[in-house]
């Protein structure tokens, strides 16, 4: 016994004759047919050039191609596919690695260029720069002597120096005191300071005048550097009790730099 069935879209596109006494057989003829006089129609539309949309033939001559997805769209390269992350959280791990690279730019940008000298703080020699090391070794040596010479401590030597010019060899002040000790004009005269410049002439002068005002004072450290600063005939003057600020304030700032007890 044959089953009616209905019939299927191979039916319609390619008709044939169907099994005879089939219930099918006037059925798939006749509407098959009409289904072929439609395709004929709408051939006919398109060759005269009527509008028309997509029409079932359009349909099966095009090739249907599947969506990109996200994992094809991830592959770049001879496929000409853009790279792109598979979801947002790849999509989230992209965009800090990129802005984590920005900001190493940036700051790489902004680095200071390194130089030898500026790996380590530059060392300091009797209150000068390593670069006057020379200078510095020529202090210490002529400090050392004039120690030896005039029975004095190095370190009260480098005390007056340090209060007086901060070992700057060249220094002039104000009043026209001259070099490391500064020395005035007519006092360099009297000690026999032909150079005041010179630091091994400044400081054996210095230091001997410095030994005078001790021996003035019978040994009084106190009398004998405001003897230094404001002269002998000050101290006498006032009786030791001189009153001027700076002079008062010099001896204290040599007491302190050289570790010298009045």
């Amino acid at each position: 016994m044959a089953v009616e069935r209905p019939l299927s879209i191979r039916d319609y596109l390619e008709p044939r004759q169907a099994a005879a006494g089939s219930r099918l057989s006037g059925t798939v003829t006749n509407k098959s047919s009409l289904f072929q006089d439609v395709l004929k129609n709408e051939k006919g539309k398109d060759a005269q050039g009527q509008a028309a949309g997509l029409t079932i033939s359009d349909y099966l001559k095009r090739r249907v191609s599947a969506k990109p997805t996200a994992r094809t769209l991830s592959r770049a390269g001879s496929e000409g596919y853009v790279a792109a992350p598979a979801n947002s959280v790849e999509l989230k791990k992209v965009s800090a690695v990129a802005r984590q690279g920005r900001v190493e730019k940036l700051k790489e940008a902004e680095a200071p260029q390194s130089s030898p000298r500026s790996t380590q703080a530059p060392r300091r020699v009797f209150g000068r720069l390593a670069s006057d090391n020379a200078a510095g070794e020529e202090i210490e040596r002529s400090i050392q002597k004039a120690a030896v010479r005039y029975n004095l401590s190095p370190d009260l030597i480098r005390g007056v120096i340090r209060a007086e010019s901060n070992f700057q060899a060249q220094a002039v002040s104000s009043a026209g005191a001259q070099g490391l000790m500064q020395l005035m004009p007519e006092t360099a005269g009297e000690l026999g300071v032909t150079r005041p410049f010179d630091i091994q002439q400044n400081i054996d002068g210095g230091s001997r005048y410095l030994r005078q005002m001790l021996d003035r004072f019978g040994g009084n450290l106190k009398l004998a550097l405001a003897a230094y600063n404001a002269g002998p005939g000050a101290v006498e003057k006032y009786e030791g009790r001189v009153p001027y600020a700076e002079t008062q304030e010099y001896v204290k700032r040599v007491l302190r730099y050289s570790g010298e007890k009045a």
